[in-house]
């Protein structure tokens, strides 16, 4: 794919393709690992990657076609990305608004070299670009953003998108031909690390969100506008879509982290799916479900795992 065929201005968007990362060559192999790389439980390569394949296949089979960042890597890079556990959830390295390409900045030390190497490969499906359309960076983690429709989008600052980076990804956003930016601030003190283990986006009618998200009204800014704050339920129905809350339990932890396919579909975990296809039939939405339990333990699901790098209008 070219860069200049990628184009993502809705989360409801029919997807057409997304960048994945494949499994990294090592296992995390104790608690004391999984603890220093962020991940929730041991995870084997051999899991991973079983789980990886599966989740390809699925993609492909529900019309989407994937490319694996791995693939465009040269020899050299390769060596120590292999090494990086964490490089599988492509989601938060990079994102399409609109046709610009946005790079990530990680938060999380460990996952510095991951963001520089995926970057890199990136770069191998952007060739000849003129000045003005370089990938542009923010200090943000892309699991904290989500493009609501093609003039809105939805971002958190928190644990892993720094607050101070604000402004500037303001101003990418008005670059990029966005009119507006909703602000939501997850506190911190409940550890969690993106807005994509909160909310989504279930189709063009409809979000889900945790309940404590109530709340914490949402910050609206426009360009050349005051900013001013709203309800976060309110937000959502004077822009035509219905909040749906939830709370996870148990193995349903990841229910927000799923992607939509469209159309009127998303895919989701099987861990997640069960509890979640209640919720999308209030909004109309079918669920299809992959088993990737052996990823979730690195604590993301399908969402985390794949970067969208085009979606089509509906």
């Amino acid at each position: 794919m070219a860069f200049s065929e990628f184009e993502c201005w809705s989360e409801s968007g029919q997807l057409d393709c997304v960048a994945v990362f494949r499994p990294a060559a090592l296992d995390v192999t104790s608690a004391e690992e999984a603890a220093a790389v962020g991940f929730m439980r041991p995870v084997t390569r051999s899991e991973a990657e079983d789980a990886f394949g599966r989740l390809r296949d699925t993609l492909t089979r529900l019309g989407c076609q994937t490319i694996d960042l791995w693939e465009l890597l040269p020899e050299r890079e390769r060596a120590v990305s292999d090494t990086t556990v964490n490089r599988v959830f492509v989601r938060d390295t990079a994102a399409v608004l609109g046709r610009q390409l946005v790079t990530g900045t990680a938060a999380f030390p460990v996952r510095l070299a991951e963001f520089d190497v995926a970057h890199r490969a990136l770069s191998q499906l952007q060739p000849e670009l003129s000045s003005d359309e370089v990938a542009t960076s923010a200090r943000i983690e892309f699991g904290d953003v989500f493009v609501l429709d093609a003039e809105r989008l939805l971002v958190n600052v928190g644990l892993r998108s720094d607050a101070r980076a604000l402004q500037p990804f303001l101003e990418l956003a008005w670059r990029s031909g966005f009119r507006e930016a909703a602000v939501v601030r997850i506190p911190e003190s409940l550890g969690i690390i993106h807005l994509d283990l909160a909310f989504n986006v279930l189709g063009p009618r409809a979000v889900v969100a945790r309940a404590f998200l109530r709340h914490t009204p949402i910050q609206v800014f426009a360009q050349g506008v005051a900013p001013h704050w709203e309800p976060f339920d309110g937000y959502f129905a004077q822009r035509g879509r219905r909040v749906i809350p939830f709370e996870p339990k148990g193995e349903s932890g990841f229910m927000s982290n799923f992607i939509y396919v469209g159309p009127d579909l998303i895919l989701a975990s099987e861990s997640a799916s069960v509890a979640l296809r209640p919720l999308a039939k209030e909004a109309g939405i079918e669920v299809a479900s992959v088993d990737i339990e052996a990823l979730e333990r690195g604590n993301g699901s399908v969402r985390c795992l794949t970067m969208p790098l085009r979606r089509r209008a509906v």
